[in-house]
């Protein structure tokens, strides 16, 4: 194959060059009209010399234009040969190894991780365990976001509902301060509205999988407290409003799962049954309900666990936590194209499908084996 070699310094130098040379004539041509105009009228029109102005005038005006085409052409050239420059490096790497530029290369898999990731993790992961600052956050975004009458009036009723919380729990710490001291209440209060206040008590242990499992199960963790709140909303046991609306959000969720299904199931040429769809639909709810409650319990355990055994602020703990949480999802959709539910469902139906076809298979060669043996 033939090499082209580039000199990318040289080709700078020649589109300033144009940029250059094109400015100047762009001042000449501005200069020799501006020489004609202050000729009298007789005289610009003596010997035609007028209209000969203008065809130079035109002239000059073509020429700075090719120039400023040439200009464009170089700068284009060189930022096609810069592209292709860098293009041939991935390439040289990926034929050492071409799982490496299916990683790295343009729309690889540490792309769809970055641009995952970061869609699901910005500034309102990172404070919604900042406590005061968090919500304010939260809550200029939404003033800032709002198009309609109906988006100004829910936000209006969320501010109102903030700082009338706000005053509330001010309020509350003052009446602590007449026990304990006004310094004290207040440097209380604010731990508590930053998020620098530790979300509970954490486990002491020496091995870290050990705390990470007391995190969960330790009845004076703010864990395993926060799973059985969870599992008392299911019950009832907090009350009939609040089964309700955990169950119709499991409801509303499936019903979600089963329209987007049989989409797909419309998209996949008949490969995909009804009974799939049935089924999908089943396990992704499923799947929907443990990773929506129990992820954040699980990975917050896990990460005051990491951190020590002093109980960090829940600023912290919620960020980190959320990290890894969209750390995880990213993961997944850059590895398989698919979302966390999605993947866990599918493995779960196709190692199911696979084990029965597997029993089928093993069924069917014993059977042919009798009827062998019986025949003989």
């Amino acid at each position: 194959m033939p090499r082209i070699y580039v000199d990318f310094a040289k080709l700078d130098q020649i589109g300033n060059r144009c940029k250059s040379v094109a400015s100047k004539v762009d001042t000449i041509q501005s200069d020799l009209q501006h020489t004609i105009r202050q000729l009298d009228w007789d005289v610009r029109f003596e010997s035609n010399i007028n209209s000969t102005a203008t065809q130079i005038a035109r002239k000059l005006e073509l020429y700075s234009k090719a120039l400023e085409n040439y200009q464009r052409f170089i700068e284009d050239a060189h930022s096609e040969y810069t592209k292709l420059d860098e293009y041939k490096k991935l390439n040289i790497t990926a034929q050492l190894d071409p799982r490496i530029y299916h990683i790295l290369g343009p729309g690889g898999q540490l792309q769809i991780f970055t641009d995952e990731f970061w869609s699901n993790y910005g500034w309102k992961e990172i404070l919604s365990g900042a406590g005061y600052i968090g919500t304010i956050y939260s809550l200029i975004n939404d003033i800032k976001n709002g198009k309609t009458w109906r988006d100004f009036a829910k936000n209006g009723v969320n501010a109102y509902q903030f700082l009338s919380g706000a005053t509330k729990t001010y309020n509350n710490y003052k009446k602590i301060g007449n026990a304990v001291g006004t310094k004290t209440a207040m440097a209380w209060w604010a731990k508590n509205v930053t998020g620098l206040k530790p979300l509970g008590r954490a486990s002491t242990a020496k091995n870290p999988f050990t705390r990470f499992a007391n995190n969960l199960t330790n009845k004076t963790s703010p864990f395993n407290a926060q799973f059985k709140n969870v599992v008392d909303n299911f019950k009832g046991a907090n009350g009939v409003g609040k089964a309700v609306a955990s169950w119709g959000a499991v409801a509303v969720n499936g019903v979600l799962n089963w329209f987007n299904n049989k989409d797909e199931q419309a998209s996949s040429n008949g490969t995909m049954s009804d009974g799939r769809v049935i089924a999908e639909t089943i396990t992704e709810t499923a799947v929907d309900t443990a990773l929506t409650y129990g992820t954040g319990i699980v990975v917050g355990a896990a990460v005051t666990a990491a951190l020590g055994t002093v109980a960090a602020p829940g600023v912290v703990v919620v960020a980190a936590s959320g990290a890894v949480v969209a750390g995880l999802n990213a993961g997944v959709k850059a590895l398989t194209g698919k979302t966390t539910t999605e993947w866990i469902s599918d493995a779960v139906l196709d190692t199911g499908e696979a084990i029965g076809n597997a029993a089928k298979n093993v069924s069917e060669s014993i059977g042919s084996w009798f009827r062998k043996l019986s025949f003989t």
